[in-house]
């Protein structure tokens, strides 16, 4: 079984909540449904022609570990040196996301010094707005996940594990 945190767990079931696992629209979801997990999300806008991602909002955790706010910065600004290639995976996904309504899950080693192989865990949500997939909700976890008995980790929903396996494979 696939295990994630227990914030990105939480985020993708209110998600698929939200429209029975359809890409829901943008005005349903509630900042006051998920006022425990604000600290870790960001809200994206998706831009077109080029492909481009534009942080909205990014919570006070994402703040702290980047070491600055985020929005209105785009994530293509930091695909340089350790950082430029798990940016363009993140991009990527994100890109896939605008056009198929699909929620992904993943992990990825710290960039830059990471004697002790730091992973973070990402989710990203796709939103609709005004029926168009424009934006999405995302989260970063930055503990530490060698064992899931540490009761942070939560198993995924199996839809999304299913669609996190193949696109894994993809």
């Amino acid at each position: 079984m696939q295990w994630v945190p227990k914030n990105i767990a939480t985020l993708s079931d209110y998600w698929h909540g939200l429209a029975g696992g359809e890409t829901p629209e943008r005005s349903p979801f509630q900042v006051a449904d998920a006022l425990p997990l604000l600290p870790f999300l960001m809200l994206c806008d998706f831009e077109f022609q080029p492909f481009r991602l534009r942080y909205r909002l990014s919570g006070t955790r994402v703040d702290e570990v980047t070491g600055m706010n985020l929005a209105g910065r785009y994530l293509d600004e930091f695909a340089a040196g350790a950082y430029a290639e798990p940016v363009k995976e993140m991009l990527g996904y994100y890109e896939e996301a605008s056009r198929t309504g699909r929620p992904r899950v993943w992990s990825y080693a710290w960039a830059g010094n990471n004697p002790d192989l730091k992973v973070i865990w990402a989710g990203m949500f796709p939103l609709k707005v005004n029926g168009v997939i424009a934006q999405c909700v995302s989260i970063e976890d930055y503990g530490d996940y060698n064992a899931p008995e540490d009761g942070r980790l939560e198993p995924v929903d199996p839809a999304m594990r299913r669609d996190w396996l193949k696109l894994q494979r993809d």
